[in-house]
């Protein structure tokens, strides 16, 4: 997955949707799930650390970009708990 620049990160593509266009909850429990772990896998095209973005800065966060089935684009943040949980890395 590509790290992204935080430019990339606008406001307007936070709103554009969240991790429930997929189905799943924004809990621990529902993102490192199997089908959570699959389903974020499958629509992540990027990221970039939660504390250097400059809209929503969410420090000990990683702010990860999905594009959808119809080529939307929306982020939201990830724990990097979860990140690695999902990812495998750092």
């Amino acid at each position: 997955m590509e790290k992204l620049s935080p430019s990339s990160f606008t406001f307007e593509k936070w709103q554009a949707g969240s991790l429930a266009t997929f189905g799943l909850e924004t809990r621990e429990h529902s993102i490192t799930s199997e089908i959570g772990k699959a389903i974020i896998k499958k629509y992540a095209v990027g990221y970039c650390d939660g504390s250097d973005l400059f809209v929503r800065c969410k420090p000990e966060t990683i702010a990860v970009m999905f594009e959808t089935d119809t080529f939307d684009e929306f982020w939201t943040h990830l724990t990097k708990h979860e990140f690695k949980e999902v990812f495998g890395y750092d």
